[in-house]
C-alpha cells in the first residue's frame, strides 16, 4: 500500500490529540515515536506516513484508522453499536453549558413553510443564550419574525468509544440589534463555517435546557 499524505490527516491527529488532552509526548509515548516527530507531523502539510504508522497514531488516540484518514466525513456519526456498558445520564443545566461553552457547529430549530427545519450554524454562549450570525435577508433571518418558540441542538458522538452526549435548548429567538449588545457578542469573534458576509445576528433567549450523555461504565 502506498504512504498516506499527511495535509487532513495531521490537523485530524492535532484535533483528536486535544480532544483527549493528551500532550504530543503522551501521544508520541503511545505510538513509539518521537515527540519531535509527531510535533513536525501536526505541522507539516506534506509529509507521508505508512500505513503502520497511521495504525499505531489511530491506537494512541483511541480512534481509528478510517477516521483519521478522514473516510467518515460524509456519514453521519455513531453508527456502531453500544458499548460493553452503556451508562445514559441526565445532566445538569450546569454541565449542559459547560459543553457549550467553548461555542462550535449546533443546529437551530425552527418551523417553516414546508414544515420544521434544522439548519447548522456556528455559535457561541452568552450569558446563558445562544447566538450566532446569518445573512440579513437570509431564510435563518426570516424565521425569527415571528413569535414561535425554536430550538437548538448541539452534540457530540465518539465512534471510537461508544460514549456521547446531546444538549437541547428551546426559547425564543429574536434579531439583536442594540449596539451595546452587538458589540459583546463581536467580542464572541463567531466566525461562521459557510464564510461570506453573515451581519445579521441572532440570539436565542433560552427558557429551557436539557441534556444527555452515554458513557461506558465501570468493568468492575
Amino acid at each position: 500500500m502506498p504512504p498516506l499524505p499527511s495535509g487532513d490527516l495531521a490537523r485530524r491527529v492535532a484535533h483528536r490529540r486535544r480532544e483527549l488532552g493528551l500532550s504530543q509526548e503522551e501521544v508520541a509515548h503511545r505510538a513509539g515515536m518521537a515527540a519531535g516527530y509527531l510535533d513536525y507531523l501536526e505541522h507539516s502539510p506534506s509529509i507521508a506516513l505508512s500505513r503502520g504508522s497511521v495504525v499505531r497514531l489511530a491506537k494512541a488516540l483511541e480512534t481509528s484508522v478510517d477516521y483519521l484518514r478522514g473516510g467518515k466525513v460524509d456519514r453521519p456519526p455513531g453508527p456502531g453499536r453500544a458499548g460493553p456498558r452503556p451508562k445514559l445520564d441526565v445532566m445538569s443545566r450546569e454541565e449542559c453549558e459547560d459543553l457549550l461553552a467553548a461555542g462550535g457547529v449546533g443546529r437551530f430549530v425552527f418551523a417553516s413553510e414546508p414544515g420544521p427545519a434544522a439548519l447548522p450554524v456556528n455559535f457561541r454562549l452568552l450569558d446563558g443564550d445562544i447566538v450566532f450570525r446569518t445573512r440579513t435577508r437570509g431564510v435563518l433571518a426570516a424565521a425569527v419574525s415571528g413569535d414561535d418558540r425554536v430550538g437548538f441542538e448541539v452534540d457530540r458522538i465518539d465512534d471510537a468509544m461508544s460514549e456521547g452526549w446531546s444538549v437541547l435548548i428551546s426559547g425564543r429567538a429574536r434579531l439583536v440589534e442594540d449596539p451595546e449588545e452587538l458589540a459583546r457578542i463581536a467580542e464572541l469573534g463567531i466566525e461562521p463555517w459557510p464564510g461570506g458576509h453573515r451581519d445579521a445576528v441572532i440570539r436565542i433567549e433560552t427558557e429551557t435546557v436539557s441534556g444527555r450523555r452515554i458513557r461506558q461504565g465501570s468493568s468492575r
